[in-house]
Formats: structure tokens, sequence, C-alpha cells
């Protein structure tokens, strides 16, 4: 499908097959993310792979991706005991470091999946890209069978391109942003910034089933570990990217041409490339009312 209809298909009613990659570990807002995916009734959720991160939070890209996989199967386990969706590690290295395609149990599923699906598979992607990236230069063929809805970047109007999810592994996004594989580039600033939460909506979740209760005690806990501010708040970042799927009349989409990533991690700007989606603005309101009633409700 090219850009236009895969636009279309992300905003039909049916159900989609798709897979989470996260860096589950990193922070709290994954965990709200694993939860969301795994009880929407519009998404078929295929896997989950763990995506490598290296922060205070890891000691490594490694040891940020076996951490996550660890996270990921405890959320899973809440969400349901004896869980059939696969939980998969992902690549121990980034494309930068390596220069080349890191191997993994993430790209090698991927590949198959795409592969083996009747339809077009779309990958949550709410950390370094690495994993997709991967797949993608193992096998150039399922850019034509994937839709990536990845958080990374900023906006175009920007003087650079510096976020987390990129800078973690940008020669990964180079590969995928040139990759012609359909794309929805989600920026972290101002767009999916809006998607502030008080600890007072995360307290709305106590007690609704044991995955809510998990991510809820994730989020009094830093409301603790900051004190206690009466003005705490916490951007759940990653709750996006399946509620693009799952709700898409709470984003604003258009299409565009397809930016380049520079060296200098800057956009440049070509007329003559591919197509990709851009998320101009996600509602909050419409966002987190239906996160919130699909993860109290459970399975």
């Amino acid at each position: 499908m090219n850009v236009n209809e895969v636009l279309a298909d992300l905003k039909s009613d049916r159900i989609k097959k798709a897979v989470l990659d996260t860096d589950a570990f990193n922070e709290i807002d994954d965990q709200f993310a694993i939860v969301y995916s795994y009880f929407s009734e519009k998404i078929d959720l295929q896997a989950i792979y763990a995506a490598p991160f290296f922060n205070d939070n890891s000691t490594s890209y490694e040891d940020g991706m076996e951490k996550s996989y660890e996270e990921i199967l405890r959320v899973v386990e809440c969400c349901e005991k004896n869980s059939t969706v696969p939980v998969l590690k992902g690549s121990r290295t980034t494309i930068t470091n390596s220069g080349c395609a890191v191997d993994s149990e993430a790209a090698d599923h991927l590949i198959k999946l795409a592969h083996e699906s009747d339809e077009i598979i779309y990958v949550m992607a709410i950390g370094a890209i690495t994993n997709i990236a991967s797949a993608i230069l193992k096998d150039p063929s399922i850019a034509n069978k994937i839709c990536i809805i990845w958080l990374a970047a900023k906006q175009t109007h920007f003087p650079d391109v510096a976020e987390f999810n990129l800078d973690q592994d940008y020669k990964a996004g180079q590969i995928v942003m040139n990759s012609g594989a359909p794309l929805l580039l989600c920026p972290a600033f101002n767009v999916v910034c809006a998607l502030g939460a008080r600890i007072g909506l995360i307290r709305e979740l106590k007690g609704h089933n044991p995955a809510a209760e998990y991510v809820y005690n994730l989020g009094e806990g830093y409301f603790k570990g900051a004190g206690e501010p009466s003005d705490w708040l916490r951007i759940l970042w990653d709750i996006a990217a399946p509620a693009i799927i799952d709700n898409p009349a709470c984003a604003e989409i258009e299409i565009i041409t397809a930016p380049v990533f520079t060296d200098s991690k800057t956009y440049a700007f070509d007329s003559t490339r591919h197509q990709i989606m851009m998320l101009n603005s996600i509602d909050r309101e419409t966002t987190y009312n239906r996160a919130w009633e699909v993860i109290k409700r459970g399975k």
C-alpha cells in the first residue's frame, strides 16, 4: 500500500495486527503503552520486542535491552497469566555503534511475521529504532509489508532533530527514514508532549485490575520520588502509539515529503523523496479518556 492507502487504513475501524517495540525499563510511560496495547480490542498484538537503551537506568545498550525484556515480562504477567503474546529480546548494541544490522530475535521475528501476514503489520516503536531498522536492512522487502509508528525527533521547523529515541541510535533512524516503508513520525516536542498526566489522573487506575494497579504504582512511586509537589506532571509519551491505532480520532495526521535526517542532526528537504505521515497534534482529553477506559476494563 502507498502512504495514502496506509493512512486510510490506519483511520479505519478494523482490528489491526501490530507489534510493540519498547525500551520498557527506561521510564514509566512504556508500561502504560504495553497495558493499553494488550487490552485494546482494536489491536491484535502479535509480539512485544525489547529495545536497547543506555542512560542512568542501564549500564549499556545490552543491559538496557535485558532490563526492558524483564520489565515487559512483568507487565504482561499482570495483563494475563500464561499469556501467549510472544516477548522477544532485541538488539544488544546499536547500528550507530556496529555499523550494520544487529541480529536479534526481535528483528528475525518481524521479518517472519511480515512475510506470513496477509495484512500490513503496524509497528509501534517507542524507543530506539534499532530492531526495526535491522529487520529492514536484513530484508528490505518487508518495507512494503509494515507501517512504522515511531515516537521520535521534532517537528520539521526545529533547527535540530535531537531527541532521546532518535539519539539512542541515530543511524537506525536514518535507515528507517530512507527506507520507503510507510512511516508515521510522532514528534516528541510540541506534539506528543501534550500527553501530560497529573497524579490524580493516574490514581484513577488504582485497583481496577493487576495491570492497572501495576502502572498506578509506578506513577505513585515517581510522584513520591519527586517529593509529591502539587504541580507534579508526568508526560506519558508512549501511549500515543497505541492510541493512534485504537482511537485514530485523537490524532491529526498529514502526509508530507520525507525529510532527511542529516549527519549533523538537522532536517534537510528534497521534494523528490517519498512521502511519510507526520503527527501534527494529539488530543489529550480524547486520548486519556479512551486509554483509561481500556486499561480499567482489562481483558
